[in-house]
């Protein structure tokens, strides 16, 4: 049975996230991504899913694959543990810069290089994404602190599960702001062989590939100039590469990413090491959607888990050609 894909017009029919409050359009709405319906699994995907299964098979990982075609309809979807709760680290920042350009009027756009969203995005600050947090809550109609008001978007507007607890990163603006309702919680644990831990910011892997789903056809369906150009311009800062650093995904595949990664190392957080990535690899014949969360690993099995992707993905393209 051939796979349906989604068109222009099933994308608009799709459930709506929510609407979007920007105070400076009139048009006030923004379409999320479409819900993904498949009809059965194609055989090629099953094939690549009981691989990657086989290899993240008793790993403290998550995947979630997704791969369009050229005219950006998604085909199919492999997600492995995708719903489970990871830290998210700093993957959020990408997600941050469509929160700015869309509550920034255009003509008060700060995105080159020197600026606190080019700093947070492109060099993870974590003092500068307080800064954006704090400066956009000014602007943003929304109603609570600067990390309540960021979390509202990613819910209600992006349509996620996680949000930020707190962003408590000495110097920075949003020291001693929380959002209750992502507080650690039995519900909210983060599990590493077996054991769990109560962390303050986590997502899923499901919820970092909603996220850059929205970003990145959101741009080519929305019936909105505003939304189009704000994910322009976050498409654009998240295809920046900082000059002396590579995220785990450029570094298995160094051409073509757009995307945020999230790195902490075993110090900073009661789980382990944890190393995330998410974004849009550009491939002859379409794209890949790759959101990969990781916590108790070593950065050289998580590498090796790309590595494994990327040969599957490899392997996917010989069989479009």
């Amino acid at each position: 049975m051939k796979r349906k894909t989604l068109n222009r017009r099933q994308f608009f029919t799709g459930i709506m996230s929510g609407i979007s409050l920007v105070a400076f359009s009139p048009l006030n709405r923004v379409l999320a991504a479409p819900v993904y319906q498949p009809d059965e699994e194609p055989p090629i995907a099953t094939e690549i899913r009981q691989n990657l299964e086989a290899v993240l098979a008793d790993k403290n990982m998550a995947l979630d694959l997704r791969y369009y075609d050229n005219t950006a309809n998604e085909h199919w979807r492999i997600q492995i543990n995708a719903f489970s709760f990871f830290p998210v680290a700093s993957c959020f920042k990408a997600f941050e810069a469509l929160y700015y350009f869309l509550n920034t009027p255009r003509d008060l756009w700060q995105a080159d290089d020197g600026s606190a969203l080019y700093s947070a995005v492109v060099h993870s600050a974590n003092v500068a994404a307080g800064r954006v947090l704090t400066d956009v809550a000014e602007r943003n109609p929304a109603v609570g602190n600067p990390i309540e008001r960021f979390n509202d978007f990613l819910r209600i507007d992006v349509g996620m599960w996680g949000g930020l607890f707190s962003w408590d990163w000495e110097g920075s603006p949003t020291v001693g702001f929380t959002d209750p309702r992502y507080e650690p919680n039995e519900f909210r644990r983060v599990w590493v062989d077996g054991e769990p831990y109560l962390i303050r910011n986590v997502f899923t892997a499901a919820d970092l590939a909603r996220g850059m789903d929205f970003i990145n056809r959101g741009e080519i369906f929305t019936q909105f100039d505003r939304f189009r150009e704000a994910a322009r311009a976050t498409k654009a800062l998240l295809s920046i590469p900082a000059p002396t650093y590579r995220s785990p995904i450029e570094r298995v595949w160094p051409s073509g990413y757009m995307g945020k990664d999230g790195i902490l190392p075993a110090t900073d957080v009661a789980t382990g090491r944890v190393v995330n990535d998410v974004g849009i690899v550009r491939i002859e014949g379409g794209e890949y959607l790759i959101a990969f969360m990781s916590a108790g690993e070593n950065e050289q099995t998580a590498i090796a888990m790309l590595e494994s992707i990327f040969e599957q993905i490899e392997f996917h393209q010989s069989m479009l050609a």
